[in-house]
């Protein structure tokens, strides 16, 4: 037995046995009480309804109304001026109520009582001692006759008792019934919240499992939530693994990428401090200290696209794209690099982070100079409804879908690159992902023939 089938058990029981308790005491204190109080209501509803009768009516009709009412009448004449008037009405109704079965050892109306008769009816009790029982009577005078409207009640006292001893029995095997029925039907309520109680704690050890419960109440919707609870942990438990062993990558790779840089100038430091200095090594110092830089630089920029941490403005995208455009002429020019601007004659207000959306664009651009291998750049900004699309074209050699699926992630860089002067961090296009997706804009990547296309569209 369960901890809560203990308590429903006992919490059942202790209620009936505090109902049966209370029940006892209100049989002891207030059922004879009641028991006369309904005996009195008869013999009133009785007198008023023949104190609109006749007295010759009320004689002729008198067989007829105890059989309805399950009382005895006796009656009697009366001479209020007799010197012996108390003990002759005494007697008389004593004797009208032998006949009709009644035997009465104590009965007697005082000459006080007849003579109140003249303004208003009297209710007396007579006990019968050893008989176990009394006689409610109620006394009427009409005309020159007194009626009595007896009913017998019985001692209730001895028959409380033996009902209240057999209640206690009741009691008794109702706690025992109730005790047994109670086990059996909680068991279907308490299994279900069983098998949530092992469900929670599987989960709180990390073991995510769901469990089917079917009880079409409130315990089925619980288990239902638990199991979306399960699943939603799960999935989180796993992407936060995810960026956990991403971020373990991350951190090798940041210091892989810093490794280089700083070894160089440690080792170049030296050969200043040694006197071997050719007039290059100050230039290759203050060249990996700058590649340092921008390192750090990227990585601070990285963290804050991760935190997303944006500033929402209205701004046009058009004019941010020549103006990014335009930073990169004279290297394209130097490159020899043919560049199509294809933008739509429409309107380009877009609301985003302006800083972070200038990035993503420079990152594009930068590596589709980076990375060209036919001196050709196609730059699009087309509008389609409420669809605002944004593309970076250039040709490439020797890239597949491998690298493409690499291609987003933190320190990954092509090995077909080969400019120097744009040599960089492999950080451009994870800080592009963070932004785009912060931003819930669709980006992608196509290859067709020897050309790459980044991508991006801005839904208003």
């Amino acid at each position: 037995m369960t901890k809560l089938n203990k308590k429903l058990s006992i919490s059942i029981c202790i209620a009936v046995i505090l109902v049966s308790a209370i029940s006892l005491t209100i049989n002891k204190l207030f059922i004879h009480r009641y028991y006369l109080h309904e005996k009195k209501q008869i013999i009133n509803d009785l007198g008023e309804d023949i104190s609109d009768l006749s007295t010759q009516k009320l004689i002729s009709e008198i067989n007829k109304l105890e059989q309805e009412k399950n009382v005895t009448i006796a009656y009697t004449p009366v001479n209020l001026n007799s010197v012996n008037v108390e003990n002759e009405v005494s007697e008389n109704l004593s004797y009208e109520f032998w006949k009709k079965g009644i035997s009465l050892k104590k009965f007697w109306i005082s000459k006080d009582s007849l003579y109140k008769l003249n303004e208003q009816s009297v209710n007396k009790i007579y006990n019968q001692g050893k008989s176990k029982y009394s006689l409610l009577v109620k006394f009427i005078k009409k005309d020159n006759y007194i009626f009595a409207i007896g009913t017998t009640i019985e001692h209730s006292q001895e028959t409380i008792e033996i009902i209240n001893r057999f209640n206690i029995i009741m009691s008794a095997f109702s706690v025992i019934l109730i005790s047994i029925l109670t086990f059996i039907l909680s068991n279907k309520i308490i299994k279900p919240i069983e098998k949530l109680k092992l469900l929670s704690n599987d989960i709180s050890k990390l073991k995510f499992r769901t469990e089917e419960i079917k009880t079409n109440d409130e315990i089925e919707e619980l288990s239902q939530s638990i199991n979306k609870m399960s699943i939603n942990l799960e999935k989180a438990h796993n992407e936060l693994n995810n960026r956990n062993e991403s971020l373990k990558q991350f951190i090798s790779d940041a210091s892989h990428e810093m490794k280089t840089p700083v070894a160089l100038i440690k080792a170049y430091a030296i050969g200043i401090q040694d006197g071997i200095d050719d007039g290059t090594f100050i230039d290759t110092v203050i060249e990996q200290s700058e590649h340092l830089t921008d390192l750090i630089n990227t990585l601070l920029y990285w963290s804050k696209y991760e935190k997303k941490e944006f500033n929402m403005s209205n701004f046009d995208l058009k004019e941010k794209l020549i103006h990014c455009i335009k930073k990169y002429e004279i290297l394209i020019e130097e490159r020899d690099i043919k560049l199509n601007v294809n933008i739509d004659n429409d309107n380009f207000m877009i609301n985003a982070d302006e800083n972070s959306i200038e990035i993503v664009l420079n990152n594009l651009i930068s590596n589709a100079i980076k990375y060209n291998s036919n001196n050709k750049i196609n730059i699009f900004l087309l509008k389609d409804n409420d669809e605002i699309f944004v593309s970076v074209k250039n040709g490439i050699n020797n890239i597949n879908k491998e690298e493409i699926a690499n291609i987003w992630k933190p320190f990954y860089v092509l090995e077909s690159s080969r400019s120097k002067e744009l040599s960089g961090t492999g950080l451009g296009l994870s800080i592009v992902k963070e932004i785009l997706e912060a931003h819930k804009f669709e980006y992608g990547t196509d290859i067709n023939d020897e050309d790459i296309e980044f991508f991006f569209i801005v839904k208003n």
